[in-house]
Formats: C-alpha cells, sequence, structure tokens
C-alpha cells in the first residue's frame, strides 16, 4: 500500500513536504480527500505553525506553488493558462507566478558557464552583468558583451533543475492518480491526462535544443518580412542548459511614450502585432503561444521582436480550417457552424445533454447578434466560450486552449495601444484566405483522387466481408434481425445513398480524366471535364446536405 501511495521510498520526505504545505496554507480537506492524512499528521502541528493563511483559496494555491519550487511553479503557469479548468480568481492569481519568479544567485550562474565551456568566463565575455535581465521559473536572461563587442543574451537553465523536475513529476503523476480516484468532482477534468501534458509541455522547455530550432526556424519563416525581427542564436557560444542569442533592445510593447519617442504611431504597432502573430496561427501553424507583453519589443521602424520562444502551438491545416469555421460561426452568430466546429475540433463532454448544450450555446452567439463585426471584442467572447465550456466540463485540446490564449492576450495588447483596435478585422483576411484555400483546384483534385481510391478500395474489400459475414450467419455465429417497419422509406434511403455513390464516382473519373488530358497539353474538353466535376461536386455536397 506503501508502495502504491507514495511510489519510491525515497520520494516520501518530498511527498510530506507538498502534503504539510498544502496543511500550513489550508488545503487540509485536499490532503483528507486524497486519505493521504496519515503521513502528514505527525508534523502537522509544525506545518500550521502561528501563521494565519490568507482567507482567499486562489491566493493560498499560488504561495503552495512558490513554496514548493520550479516544477510546481510551472505548474501553477500552465494552469493559469486553462480558463476552461479554472474560475477568473484563480487564473488572475496564478498568472503572478509568470513574472513574479525569484533569481538563482549568480555564483551558480558563473558556475554552469564554466563547467558548459571549459574556461573561465573572463575570457568568453568582456562583461556579464550579475543581475539578471530577467527571471523565470525554469531559467533566467543575463545581459553580456563579447570581446567583439557584439551584445548577446544568456539564457542559462536552473541549477539541477532537470533532476528536481524528474522526481517532482513521478510525484505530480501519482497524486493527479489519487485525485481521479477519489476526488469525483475533479476527475472530469481527467487530471491523469492534464499530468502527462504537463510533463510533455515541461520537458520541451527544459531542452534548449529544442527551443533554438524553434528560434531558426521562426528566423526562416519571417525572413523576408521587414515588420518582424527574430534574434539570432550564437551557436558556439550555446549548449544544453545555455542559450546564447543576439539581445534585442528597443521598448516593450506596452511601453506607449517609449513608441511614441521613436516616432511610432501606436495604432500602426497593434496592426503590426496582430498580423505577425495571426499569421503565425494560421498561415504557418506554429506560433507563439504566450505573447504578453513582457514577451514582446518594438524596434526602430515599428518592427516587432518576440521573445522567449519556450513555447509554441502546431496547429495542422485541418486544425487551421476547423478552427477558422469555429470564429467564422462565432462572429457570424450561427450556431450550426459553431457546433459542427466543435465537433469537429473534439470539444467534447462525457455526459453532454445535447438539449441543453445547444440552448446555452444559441443563447451565447445570440448575445452578439445585435452588435456589428468591428463591434464585436474577440476576448470577451473567447471568455464566454471558455465559460460555456467549463459549465459542459467539455474537453478542449492543449493547442486549441494555447490558440485562444493568444488571441486573447493579443488583442488585450492591441487594446492598450490602440482602444478602437479591431481584432475581427485583421482576422477576416486570414480566415477568408483559408476558406478560399479549400476549394482550389489542385486540392479539389487530390481529394478527390483520395476518395476515388477510398471507394475502390471498399469495393475490393467488399466481397470478402460480405462473404465472411454470411459464412458466421451460417455457422450460427451472428443473429441479422429484419425490421421492415417503414421499409419503403429505408428503400428510399438506400437509393439515394446509390445515386450519391455513382455520383462520387462519375466526378472522381471526370477530375481524374481531366487530370490526363490536361498532362498533354490545356485542351478544352480537360476544362469542360474540369468545369463538369465543380458543378457535379456542388450538386452532390448540397444533396448530401439535404439528409
Amino acid at each position: 500500500m506503501i508502495r502504491e501511495t507514495v511510489g519510491h521510498l525515497r520520494d516520501l520526505p518530498r511527498y510530506r513536504q507538498i502534503l504539510t504545505t498544502l496543511v500550513k496554507y489550508g488545503y487540509q480537506d485536499v490532503v483528507s480527500a486524497l486519505h493521504l492524512e496519515g503521513l502528514v499528521r505527525p508534523f502537522e502541528r509544525a506545518a500550521l505553525g502561528d501563521s494565519v493563511p490568507p482567507q482567499d483559496r486562489a491566493c493560498r494555491l499560488r504561495m503552495v506553488l512558490e513554496e514548493l519550487g520550479p516544477t510546481f511553479v510551472k505548474l501553477g503557469q500552465l494552469l493559469s493558462t486553462r480558463p476552461d479548468l479554472l474560475p477568473e480568481a484563480y487564473i488572475a492569481e496564478l498568472a503572478i507566478l509568470r513574472t513574479d519568479v525569484r533569481p538563482f544567485p549568480f555564483e551558480q550562474v558563473e558556475a554552469i558557464l564554466v563547467e558548459d565551456y571549459g574556461r573561465p568566463v573572463s575570457e568568453v565575455f568582456a562583461e556579464l552583468d550579475p543581475v539578471p535581465v530577467a527571471s523565470a521559473s525554469i531559467s533566467q536572461v543575463h545581459r553580456a558583451v563579447l570581446h567583439d563587442r557584439r551584445i548577446v543574451a544568456l539564457k542559462i537553465r536552473r541549477p539541477e533543475i532537470v533532476k528536481v523536475v524528474k522526481a517532482d513529476l513521478d510525484i505530480v503523476k501519482n497524486l493527479a492518480q489519487l485525485v481521479e480516484r477519489h476526488i469525483p468532482t475533479l476527475a472530469t477534468y481527467r487530471p491523469i491526462s492534464l499530468a502527462r501534458e504537463f510533463e510533455r509541455t515541461l520537458w520541451r522547455e527544459l531542452d534548449f535544443s529544442t527551443e533554438r530550432r524553434t528560434i531558426q526556424r521562426c528566423r526562416h519563416q519571417f525572413a523576408s518580412d521587414p515588420s518582424a525581427h527574430i534574434p539570432s542564436v550564437f551557436e558556439e557560444f550555446s549548449t544544453p542548459r545555455v542559450i546564447a542569442m543576439e539581445f534585442i533592445g528597443g521598448v516593450a510593447i506596452d511601453d506607449l511614450d517609449g513608441i511614441r519617442e521613436m516616432g511610432i504611431e501606436p495604432e500602426a504597432v497593434a496592426v503590426t502585432g496582430a498580423r505577425i502573430l495571426l499569421r503565425q496561427i494560421f498561415e504557418l501553424g506554429f506560433f507563439h503561444a504566450d505573447p504578453h507583453p513582457g514577451n514582446l519589443r518594438v524596434l526602430p521602424g515599428g518592427v516587432i521582436a518576440p521573445l522567449d520562444y519556450g513555447m509554441f502551438g502546431r496547429l495542422d491545416l485541418p486544425s487551421r480550417e476547423r478552427i477558422s469555421d469555429l470564429l467564422m460561426g462565432l462572429l457570424a452568430q450561427d450556431t450550426d457552424r459553431v457546433i459542427r466546429a466543435l465537433e469537429a475540433l473534439d470539444v467534447r463532454g462525457e455526459p453532454l445533454d445535447a438539449r441543453d448544450f445547444r440552448r446555452d450555446l444559441a443563447e451565447l452567439v445570440s448575445a452578439y447578434s445585435e452588435l456589428s463585426l468591428e463591434a464585436i471584442e474577440l476576448g470577451p467572447l473567447l471568455h464566454e466560450l471558455i465559460g460555456f465550456v467549463r459549465v459542459h466540463h467539455l474537453h478542449i485540446p492543449p493547442e486549441l486552449v494555447l490558440l485562444i490564449r493568444s488571441l486573447v492576450t493579443i488583442e488585450s495588447v492591441g487594446r492598450n495601444l490602440d482602444p478602437r483596435f479591431d481584432i475581427a478585422g485583421q482576422l477576416e483576411p486570414f480566415l477568408r484566405s483559408l476558406a478560399v484555400r479549400r476549394f482550389r483546384p489542385a486540392r479539389v483534385l487530390h481529394q478527390t483522387i483520395r476518395t476515388a481510391e477510398d471507394i475502390q478500395r471498399i469495393a475490393t474489400l467488399l466481397p470478402d466481408v460480405l462473404s465472411q459475414s454470411l459464412e458466421s450467419i451460417r455457422r450460427g455465429e451472428m443473429r441479422v434481425t429484419f425490421d421492415l417497419q417503414d421499409f419503403s422509406h429505408l428503400v428510399r434511403q438506400l437509393t439515394r445513398a446509390a445515386n450519391t455513390l455513382a455520383v462520387g464516382i462519375v466526378i472522381a473519373g471526370l477530375f481524374v480524366a481531366s487530370s490526363v488530358v490536361y498532362r498533354e497539353g490545356p485542351h478544352p474538353l480537360a476544362y469542360t471535364g474540369f468545369i463538369a466535376g465543380i458543378v457535379l461536386a456542388f450538386w452532390l455536397a448540397w444533396n448530401m446536405s439535404r439528409t
């Protein structure tokens, strides 16, 4: 039993530290619910002490995570990005963990650099500022000057953090199992799945080689875009624990006075910043997942320089198209379109009352029906959608959560720069481009060929499947019950399905034959085949939508 509860004997002191910290800040009910009070009871009096924890439960949770160290601080930061899981009060409190992290001593910084470079720091850098420029849960950044006078930003991983994280992650996963088993109200949020996602995210951030590749990928993607500046990486001064990159000056994107002093209009900065992020999301499918003001700098000429490449989201083309459908449905107040998009994005709940779900979603969408597109604020709309998701206990894919967070953040940044900033107007060309892209002839042809291949494969397998089914029926291994009620309706449906299949095969044949003719040269017969195929495809789509 001890092994099941604490995993391994060596983790017992850390378990006690975690549990006594929970008791110290008034979370005895959680410890009791997990049936772990026996581990902490001998230390409970010492844990409680004479101090009185704050009344606010969200504040106490933040203090617990701060006291437990880097892994739990990072857990709090991750939870601060999940409004689908936690109420707004907790989100706001845990967001403090993203900006208020104590730095580690400069002596440890020097020790890491000497160990990784194999020589004294003075031989590598002409100057090294002992005061960090920024400090986070995993690393901190110091400004340094090379002997050739180039200025670099050194991102240095916290000492021994990999060892600490490895031990803590085992504990977090074990506690998640206990939560799912013993606390039904939290089990609906699938804590085991969340713990695994947290583990994957944290290991990815600890791997500085991944972040270096991300920077290089972004530099390549924006090489021809003068409005974005991606810092260069100095590979010769980078190690598994250190990233040496170009030091970015400029001013913070929320420093309106500093922006105006450079002769730049804040309104133009808002548009440029939004365009860069929206291009990452909807064109590239590889986007900055933490674009808060501390991670965005403005350079002369209104150039935007994103910082910190540790947290990036990834979206394939089908996901981007489904998200486009969701946003277009929200902005157009189209409830059916929103429902279809949520289903396609695998936003589901178990169990789900379909009638209440549709009614509440229709109410949410209709609340914006009197507003013009320019008057709709996407941030509040997405916040309401997240509240709807939480009420109905829906599960959101992690990448969709990152996307919503990025959109909400960039709109907030834009509104700070320009109170009249219209994120919907900036979104429109990207969403329209995705919609047009679906019907490009090359893509329609590709999908048609794939459909024809699927039909051919099904037709090839069908005789064997029928033969095996009939043999199973003959041996008594399968029972077939016929219900002839409303048989005529069934016949009509089967006839319609057969006709649909036949038209689909004709469409596929037209596209394939036209493509073969087109390869021999631009013959009118090829264009006629393509046009006929497209017309039939639209008719088929319309006909299928009536079922």
